[in-house]
């Protein structure tokens, strides 16, 4: 899928040999004076960009490069932007807390929801006990990590988060592996 941007970009390369300088970046949320979308040089720190927006409006409790969903938190704003970025979100402080997660109750929302047709509650429960043999035996590797799981959970557990451990353990075990 891409955007405007980066068809502007793609033309720009094939007509004037012009590689990506600078991007569209969506600056919002409520930790941010002026939310804006800004024309942006590879390169620029968040905290330029997010000055050129008016600075912070209050107390800032998580400033997350992209979006709500697959946005990665940032912990600090002395990074570039690089061609990746799409949008800085910076929650105000209240906005930013997690709420207490408490035990699945097996709604099964997060099967529902999930566009791989994986089971969120499996990978991240064998994540959690460090199984991750079972976690990559029920497909942990195919998750987009979109988030979607996380997000309709209404027991509020961070099943994104454990599924992350998994991959990462699962790859670090494959490079071990290889590296025999």
């Amino acid at each position: 899928m891409n955007n405007v941007g980066t068809a502007a970009a793609v033309a720009d390369a094939v007509r004037t040999g012009m590689p990506l300088i600078q991007r569209i970046v969506t600056v919002t949320g409520k930790g941010v004076k002026t939310p804006k979308n800004l024309l942006v040089k590879i390169g620029t720190y968040f905290r330029e960009v997010i000055d050129e927006c008016g600075g912070f409006s209050g107390s800032v409790g998580k400033v997350i490069a992209g979006g709500p969903m697959m946005g990665i938190a940032q912990f600090s704003i002395d990074i570039p932007v690089i061609k990746g970025t799409s949008g800085i979100l910076v929650l105000a402080e209240e906005d930013a807390k997690l709420p207490e997660p408490s035990n699945c109750i097996r709604c099964g929302k997060c099967v529902t929801v999930c566009p791989i047709n994986l089971m969120p509650l499996h990978i991240s429960n064998y994540s959690l006990q460090d199984k991750f043999d079972q976690a990559e035996e029920v497909n942990a590797m195919d998750c987009i990590e979109c988030g979607s799981c996380s997000f309709v959970c209404p027991a509020k557990r961070p099943l994104v988060d454990s599924i992350r451990v998994a991959k990462r353990e699962i790859l670090a075990k494959r490079k071990k592996a290889q590296s025999k």
